[in-house]
């Protein structure tokens, strides 16, 4: 069976989107998926299953809580591999808090592309964005780029530290 990380987008951010995380470990069994593991508050869901679990996800957020918004979903192997890729191994080694990856649903425009690409801190591969914020996310010019929140809006965004802990969640599995 296949080891599937799931990144929700858009769920608890302060009081809007609220899914606590033990009530949906329960309705994720209910629809086939038992066992599955959750990591922080910020929806991140370790399952294994052969079943098509980001509609599955999709449908329990919305019909249980209220959150209509894309799941991200990569296998155990595929974030391995994202992790391998990091364009910013510095980064990941002296501020794993401000190196972020945005899972994007979709592959960004050749004018979205563009525009990330114009960035040094930026680096597009293949349906992931590493951006490294060096000293601050919020106010962080990168992060007010037009392309990196049409980018985000299509996806969900992890710090390093994160990235890391769900790679050895799904290792435990």
């Amino acid at each position: 069976m296949t080891v599937w990380v799931a990144l929700l987008r858009a769920v608890n951010l302060g009081a809007r989107n609220r899914v606590p995380m033990g009530e949906l470990r329960t309705r994720l069994a209910e629809v086939g998926l038992p066992g599955a593991r959750t990591l922080l508050q910020s929806g991140n869901v370790v399952v294994e299953s052969e079943l098509d679990v980001a509609a599955l996800i999709r449908s329990v957020l919305r019909d249980n809580f209220g959150v209509d918004q894309p799941v991200m979903l990569r296998s155990r192997d595929r974030l391995d591999e994202i992790i391998a890729a990091n364009p910013f191994p510095a980064a990941a080694r002296d501020r794993p808090t401000m190196l972020r990856v945005t899972f994007l649903a979709e592959l960004p425009s050749a004018e979205q592309v563009q525009a990330l690409e114009s960035h040094e801190d930026v680096r597009l591969h293949d349906h992931e964005v590493y951006i490294d914020y060096r000293d601050q996310g919020h106010g962080n010019p990168i992060a007010t780029t037009t392309a990196s929140r049409q980018s985000a809006r299509n996806g969900t965004e992890r710090n390093w530290s994160t990235v890391l802990k769900l790679a050895a969640l799904a290792r435990s599995v």
